[in-house]
Order: structure tokens, then sequence, then C-alpha cells
């Protein structure tokens, strides 16, 4: 991920969609993303990255509550997770308020 974007990247406020959510499977009893065209399976690390996806953390507060979860340092886990919110963005699952993505192909300098 580009240094530039990353460091704009954190003050970004992750969201879920409206027609996303975040429940348990009633079967499994494991965490999963819901959306109307299907759904994710998620491990424990990306169930504590979609909780604190409400509009009201900054993805840097997301990194010191999982580098405190976890026990990791908010670097190591940095990489991760702005890679992760992206990939979420860009399949209309997650909006990132306060960030300015350029769009595929297009230049910011255009």
């Amino acid at each position: 991920m580009h240094e530039t974007f990353f460091q704009q990247l954190q003050t970004a406020r992750p969201q879920l969609v409206p027609k996303a959510r975040l429940q348990l499977d009633s079967v499994s009893g494991e965490p999963v993303l819901l959306y109307p065209e299907g759904v994710i399976l998620l491990n424990a690390t990306g169930a504590a990255i979609l909780r604190l996806c409400d509009g009201a953390h900054s993805v840097s507060e997301m990194l010191a509550l999982l580098s405190e979860e976890y026990g990791t340092p908010a670097e190591h886990l940095a990489a991760d997770v702005g890679q992760y919110l992206l990939q979420l963005q860009q399949q209309c699952l997650v909006e990132l308020q306060g960030l300015q993505i350029p769009e595929p192909g297009r230049s910011r300098h255009e």
C-alpha cells in the first residue's frame, strides 16, 4: 500500500454500508458479514475490525484498540488492516468516510 495513501487512511472513519450487517451465523455461531448479494464468513480478527467500523473510530483509533486487544504493536497491524478495509470498500461493503480514493486509471493530479 502506498505510504501517502496509508497516511490519509489513518484519519478515515470506516463504517459498514447500510445494506451490510455483522452478526453470528445461526448454525455455526461464527461471525459473518451479511449483505443482499451474499455472506462473508469472518475469522475473529475480521470480526474485531468490522465491529469497530461504526463511523466513530478513525483507522488510527481502530489500530490502537486492536493493538491492545491482540497484544501486537499497531504498526505491525497497520498494513493488513488497511488492506482489509480497502478491499471491503472496493466491494462496496464499507465506506471510508473522510477519504478521497481516486478512480482506477485516473491520476490524482488530473
